[in-house]
């Protein structure tokens, strides 16, 4: 049987965090040096997309399995992927506006929920289970 104690559990935390500090540190270190130009040249692809869009150009060149975005030498496929939504419609406004009173009663039936369940914790009636438990790591500033 694995006995957990107070000390084994923060020995544990303290090699974490060494080990998220090295890991932090280097991965700062990558994004300046490879990073933040490569964010950068993203952007202006995206931008030149846009604009080749708005300009006429078939982007559906770049799509696909015939794509011109592939690049063998560099083991790397551009995805460009290209959200549209339909022009304006009466019968579509008219279900956006269902949608859009449906997301608020959802909203006030969870907020409904959570007063249910803090009022049943206060009578005694349910208890709370522990569903997950996760770790994030910050930086103390």
């Amino acid at each position: 049987m694995n006995k957990q104690s107070i000390p084994k559990l923060v020995d544990q935390a303290k090699l974490s965090a060494s080990l998220f500090d090295e890991c932090d540190t280097a991965l700062t270190e990558l994004n300046e040096a490879f990073g933040t130009p490569y964010e950068a040249s993203r952007k202006n692809l995206t931008n030149d997309l846009i604009v080749a869009e708005k300009a006429g150009i078939d982007l559906s060149v770049f799509q696909g399995e015939e794509s011109l975005f592939k690049f063998p030498d560099f083991r790397t496929n551009i995805q460009v992927r290209i959200t549209r939504v339909p022009t304006r419609h009466d019968k579509i406004e008219k279900i956006d506006t269902k949608i859009t009173r449906l997301e608020n009663e959802l909203k006030l039936l969870k907020a409904e929920r959570k007063l249910l369940v803090q009022r049943l914790l206060s009578d005694g009636v349910v208890d709370l289970l522990t569903d997950k438990i996760v770790t994030a790591f910050t930086r103390i500033k």
